[in-house]
């Protein structure tokens, strides 16, 4: 029973810490603190978002805390961390105490709601649910709840993966308390399913160097004999082909010599200039006769002619 006891009491100063820091560094944006216990004295860890608050100048802040907490809370040689939020949207207790603290000057509670959900909402989170309980509006008490997103509300994951603040906001009608929960970007559910891409292996062709596929090709051809349209002499195979030339570029070919003819027989003379003559004849009766004149009758004579004639 007195084990038990002891792990209660421990609790207990542990909770009255929390709050005692939470009123002390409102100002430096308190996240949370951690308590450990050791042989060598007790470790706290204090998480804020702007550190230089708790510090102060050349460490009196800081200096005075810890004298503070070992007269207050009776602690064995304190020993005081500070550690910066990274994202202090994520912090529960951070936009818990935000949230108060807007109410207190007076603007509307649902303004100021919803001005923390989007701000929380944009940062990453995967839900946020805001709970505002009390005297809001007027004498009766009453509670309205904002949430977006997804959150746990049962089960380990809601334990250790959402973050809970609470906080209180004092006003002239009554006090106002403020719960906001969060759960992060980065936590991953147990019901998430992640099906992952396998990378299968292809197998690569070995590649074979350009030179030693020519020698293998010229082998080849070495050994097949090539068809009547392809024995023709080949160039080397350093050589570059040209490209063949459009029909307009194309250089006119030169024209091959004509043979001599061959000596025929005395027959074959004797009847060449008879051809050479038969070809010239067409040509002049080729061109067509021109017309001939009338010709005129003759004026008739005198009658001595005809006698003459007669």
């Amino acid at each position: 029973m007195a084990i038990e006891r002891r792990f209660i009491e421990e609790n207990i100063k542990n909770a009255s810490i929390d709050e005692y820091l939470a009123k002390t560094l409102e100002r430096a944006g308190y996240g949370g603190v951690d308590i450990k216990r050791s042989p060598l004295g007790t470790r706290i860890i204090v998480r804020v978002e702007t550190p230089g608050v708790v510090i102060g100048r050349k460490g009196r802040s800081i200096r005075k805390l810890t004298t503070d907490l070992e007269q207050e809370f009776n602690l064995e040689k304190p020993q005081i961390e500070v550690e910066n939020l990274p994202n202090p949207e994520f912090n529960a207790n951070v936009m818990a105490n935000l949230l108060a603290s807007d109410l207190e000057k007076g603007l509307h509670f649902r303004r100021a709601a919803y001005f923390l959900l989007r701000k929380i909402m944009n940062s990453g989170a995967k839900g946020v649910e805001i709970l505002i309980s009390g005297k809001i509006t007027g004498e009766r008490s009453r509670s309205v709840r904002f949430y977006q997103g997804y959150i746990k509300k049962s089960g380990n994951p809601a334990l250790e993966n959402v973050s809970t603040g609470y906080a209180t906001a004092n006003r002239k009608l009554g006090t106002i308390g403020v719960r906001v929960k969060i759960m992060p970007e980065e936590i991953s559910l147990p019901d998430e399913v992640t099906i992952k891409d396998i990378d299968i292996p292809v197998p690569h062709e070995e590649e074979v160097p350009p030179e030693e596929a020519e020698v293998e090709m010229t082998e080849e051809e070495a050994e097949e004999p090539l068809p009547q349209a392809e024995q023709a002499p080949e160039e080397a195979s350093g050589t570059e082909e040209e490209e063949p030339l459009p029909e307009a570029e194309k250089a006119p070919e030169p024209e091959e010599p004509k043979e001599a003819p061959a000596e025929e027989p005395e027959k074959e003379k004797a009847k060449a200039p008879a051809k050479k003559k038969a070809k010239k004849a067409p040509s002049k009766a080729e061109k067509a006769p021109e017309p001939e004149e009338p010709k005129e009758a003759p004026a008739e004579e005198p009658e001595k002619q005809k006698e003459e004639g007669a």
